[in-house]
């Protein structure tokens, strides 16, 4: 969890854990899965950034309740954005969980 904590501030950490889980509380299944429909996973548009950075703010800063209320607010291409790259944290918490495991 100290690792993950350094991966994602505040409540973030807290939501990825749950996410490791398979519960995405900030996100219903179908903006999940608008998501991914499209094949390219570009970074976030220039002009996406600045809505995407606020939504992250809400994220790790307030309950899941107003972050989702926040995201809510992004446009359809910011959400898509922000689920996607909420998802990169996801593998990325799951890669760094798989190194702290213990091998026998």
């Amino acid at each position: 969890m100290e690792k993950l904590s350094t991966l994602a501030p505040g409540r973030l950490s807290t939501l990825l854990v749950q996410g490791l889980r398979g519960h995405h509380p900030l996100f219903d299944a179908d903006a999940i899965r608008t998501a991914f429909e499209a094949l390219d996973d570009l970074p976030v548009a220039r002009e996406d950034a600045n809505e995407v950075g606020q939504a992250l703010l809400a994220i790790c800063r307030e309950p899941a309740h107003r972050a989702r209320l926040a995201i809510a607010t992004l446009t359809p291409r910011a959400r898509t954005s922000l689920i996607r790259l909420y998802f990169r944290l996801l593998d990325r918490a799951h890669t760094e969980k798989r190194k702290a495991a213990p091998t026998h």
